[in-house]
């Protein structure tokens, strides 16, 4: 724990190197902000950000180390930087003196301790699981051939896949993007397996609406199935821990 509400403590961040991958430990200044972890990339006014902070930028995780306890943390950088940094300087006004001696705006970054509440990443992987059996279940039926209510199987299916989509592109990809700027490649990645799947969603609600090539369409669920198993396994091995300490689940 700080010391004290509001007023700095040193804490030690530990960070992977960027370039080298390896552990960096360095002393920092922290405030708690209304029970929010807050460190500031000063470098006492430098004329370039410290090497901490280029390695957030890559890696996010950290390990974070008080005067009586150490945990895991991610770091992310706050929508509401401005505001946070007119407290820093509230509470710290050297601050504002090293944000005066250089040209480049001081980084303000938020620590997020991990906890066991169930988060938006235990959801996500929940709303995997229930698509992956869905999927595992429609692709049983079609040993027996096409089935009439196949249509209607599929069509559900699809359409709970696609607002699934839909919805991280819009809503969590855009919040990640900003607060994580070092896996915009993976969202990037992931946006693009987005397109891939929709295409084999369209190819196979065709062949499900023709009901005249069983085979083709037990290939295309196959390469759905495949498709999907990667892009989930990806997805849960790239995003959970930081949706976990950003977001709660829905309901």
């Amino acid at each position: 724990m700080l010391h004290r509400k509001g007023q700095p403590s040193l804490i030690m961040l530990t960070t992977t190197g960027a370039r080298t991958g390896r552990k960096h430990r360095v002393p920092l200044g922290a405030l708690d902000i209304d029970g929010r972890l807050v460190v500031v990339a000063s470098a006492m006014g430098a004329p370039h950000h410290p090497a901490w902070y280029h390695n957030i930028r890559r890696n996010p995780l950290v390990l974070v180390e008080t005067d009586t306890e150490s945990y895991e943390a991610m770091a992310a950088l706050p929508p509401d930087r401005d505001k946070l940094f007119a407290e820093v300087i509230e509470r710290e006004p050297g601050f504002a003196q090293y944000q005066a001696r250089t040209t480049r705006i001081l980084p303000v970054v938020e620590l997020h301790r991990f906890d066991t509440a169930r988060r938006m990443g235990d959801w996500l992987v929940e709303m995997h699981d229930w698509l992956r059996g869905e999927l595992k279940e429609v692709r049983a039926e079609l040993e027996c051939g096409v089935p009439r209510q196949l249509r209607t199987r599929c069509a559900g299916f699809c359409t709970a896949l696609t607002r699934h989509h839909t919805g991280e592109a819009r809503n969590i990809f855009p919040v990640l993007a900003e607060r994580f700027p070092a896996l915009k490649p993976t969202l990037d990645k992931l946006d693009e397996e987005h397109v891939v799947v929709a295409r084999l969603q369209e190819e196979i609600e065709r062949l499900v609406e023709a009901e005249t090539d069983p085979v083709r369409l037990r290939a295309e669920f196959d390469r759905l199935q495949s498709a999907l198993d990667s892009h989930f396994a990806y997805e849960e091995r790239t995003l959970v821990a930081a949706l976990n300490v950003l977001l709660p689940a829905p309901g």
